[in-house]
């Protein structure tokens, strides 16, 4: 029943496949999970093994164990862990700088593999047309930024958060764009303190536009590349902008 990955303890093996049927919803909120010696007989393992695997389980707040009863399914998501994490990442760090720019790194990681991901797929067209609706109405802003209109301005970083956003949640990695997704407002909040010039608001705006053409056309390294260099500029002003 164990699929093995060679880094992994039996107990990490038999946490991750229940884990996996417990996000799959195979065992319901409220519903007990077999009896540990029924997991050990399936699993080939020892009842320490099982054990274990509860612990893990129990620490991700996906189970309830209770003395002389079996475990219970506590939740059927992992949003309460990835919030305790996310945290945990916030306080254990000594300077907001390194924080943001940890951040950064994890949002171009995420970000990189879904455009990657995207030009790929065969089911692209309906989120690269949401891209490219963006894409038109930053550019239909260009005029008034050109005029210093802060409304405008304040109207294209949002079209701009929400590309980026569509980008990420693309992605298939769940957990990583989970812990992103809660970390996210605080990168914001230091993004929102740079200010771009109405040149680099143009130039922004044509990468998105290229972007979205490279993505429509499944030219995956040219897509990879463009989002790569879009991302390392964003980094290289944070990094300038945050003491």
């Amino acid at each position: 029943m164990i699929t093995s990955f060679s880094s992994e303890t039996k107990s990490a093996q038999i946490a991750r496949q229940i884990e996996e049927m417990i996000l799959n919803k195979v065992y319901q909120v409220g519903q007990p999970l077999p009896s540990q010696q029924e997991l050990a007989k399936d699993f080939n393992a020892s009842s320490r093994s099982i054990r274990e695997a509860f612990k893990q389980l129990e620490a991700k707040g996906l189970v309830e164990i209770s003395q002389g009863k079996r475990a219970m399914v506590k939740s059927n998501n992992l949003e309460q862990f990835v919030a305790s994490l996310s945290s945990t990442l916030i306080s254990n760090h000594t300077t907001d700088k390194k924080l943001l720019l940890d951040l950064m790194q994890v949002r171009t990681t995420v970000e990189v593999s879904a455009t990657r991901e995207l030009s790929r797929s065969d089911q692209r067209s309906i989120l690269v047309r949401s891209l490219d609706n963006l894409t038109s109405k930053m550019e239909q802003l260009l005029p008034r930024l050109q005029t210093g209109d802060q409304e405008a301005i304040i109207q294209w970083n949002g079209h701009d958060f929400n590309f980026h956003k569509t980008l990420i949640d693309s992605n298939d990695n769940v957990i990583l764009t989970a812990i992103y997704e809660n970390l996210s407002p605080l990168l914001y909040t230091s993004m929102d303190q740079i200010t771009n010039t109405y040149g680099e608001l143009e130039k922004s705006t044509r990468e998105h536009r290229y972007l979205v053409e490279a993505l429509e056309q499944g030219q995956t390294d040219l897509a990879v590349a463009l989002a790569l260099v879009h991302l390392t500029a964003i980094r290289g002003k944070l990094e300038a902008s945050v003491v």
